[in-house]
C-alpha cells in the first residue's frame, strides 16, 4: 500500500470516528483531495483495487 493510500485510509478512519466533522476539513488535514475523499467514502475501494481480477 502506497504512502497516498495510507493516508486516505486515516483521513477516512479519522472521519469516521468523528475526529474531522466534514469531509472538507478531513481532507484539508490529511492533503488529499475533498473529490478523491468523497468518492472513496462513497464507493469504498480504489477503481484500481476494485477491478482486478
Amino acid at each position: 500500500m502506497g504512502d497516498r493510500e495510507v493516508a486516505i485510509q486515516a483521513t477516512i478512519t479519522d472521519l469516521n470516528s468523528s475526529v474531522f466533522s466534514s469531509q472538507r476539513a478531513a481532507a484539508r488535514a490529511y492533503n488529499i483531495a475533498q473529490s478523491t475523499l468523497s468518492t472513496r467514502v462513497n464507493r469504498g475501494a480504489p477503481n484500481h483495487a476494485a477491478h482486478q481480477h
